[in-house]
């Protein structure tokens, strides 16, 4: 298989043929890739072929890799950045794939130095400079809706975007202007204020209720909405939905 990637690579700017068994792949997999344009799908097959052969992929608790695997993960991650001139997930080494949720350690600062160390079950993580961890159960679970809502490769690839200016994920990815960086800080605070509100009350909101958790899980919510619920977001968050597509560059309305 790498042998045939490094000559699709190889090949410059000479339109990208994917493979049947991948093509098929991704019409099982990946329904939104249908809905693109002719330069938009050609964009995202040749981005599929870098990812997958640049990245080094992990089987996990047994877990035996195969091309459903890598094809699936980097066509689902690689939706963020289709209106970019490049993908931005240089960064991102490595993409660490369990059967189904796994257990992690989780340690809590309570103060006076006091550490508290527990266990939780996670369906995926995202660490700067570090792994992407997925579990794919759930990835199957989501693909298997007829209705999508919830996306857990979008939301770990967004806190990998969230992590292009530093260690600490707070919800702001790199935006040159100061202008428009405090348009979104603002944006998303008043977001965040919303969200909280709407959970407490338990009114149901267009956004997963996780959110809450702090800036960095409203960005990476709201993008899950933005992509994969769409009409819901423009219609309940219109604010929001404007400013994720002035900052992805894509209107996912118009392919939805």
């Amino acid at each position: 298989m790498w042998s045939f990637l490094r000559t699709l690579i190889r090949s410059g700017n000479k339109p990208i043929r994917l493979p049947e068994s991948w093509q098929k792949i991704l019409n099982a997999n990946v329904p939104y890739r249908r809905s693109l344009n002719e330069e938009m799908r050609k964009r995202l097959d040749a981005r599929i072929v870098r990812f997958v052969e640049r990245k080094y992929w992990e089987g996990c608790n047994g877990l035996d890799l195969t091309d459903e695997h890598r094809v699936t993960i980097a066509a689902h991650a690689l939706r963020l950045t289709l209106g970019f001139d490049d993908d931005h997930f240089d960064n991102v080494k490595t993409v660490l794939i369990y059967p189904t949720p796994y257990r992690a350690t989780t340690r809590d600062h309570i103060g006076s130095g006091v550490i508290i160390e527990g266990h939780s079950d996670r369906l995926g993580e995202a660490w700067y400079r570090g792994p992407v961890i997925l579990a794919w159960s759930d990835i199957q679970d989501e693909i298997a809706q007829s209705r999508q809502e919830r996306n857990v490769i979008l939301h770990e690839f967004a806190h990998q975007l969230d992590f292009r200016n530093g260690p600490d994920a707070d919800g702001v990815p790199p935006i040159e202007s100061h202008g428009d960086a405090e348009r979104w800080l603002s944006v998303m605070e008043r977001g965040y204020e919303r969200l909280c509100n709407e959970c407490r009350q338990r009114r149901m909101p267009v956004l997963d209720c996780y959110g809450t958790t702090n800036l960095a899980e409203f960005f990476a919510v709201a993008t899950e909405a933005f992509f994969e619920t769409p009409q819901d977001l423009s219609r309940e968050w219109a604010d929001l939905y404007a400013e994720l597509r002035w900052y992805y560059q894509q209107d996912p309305l118009q392919t939805a």
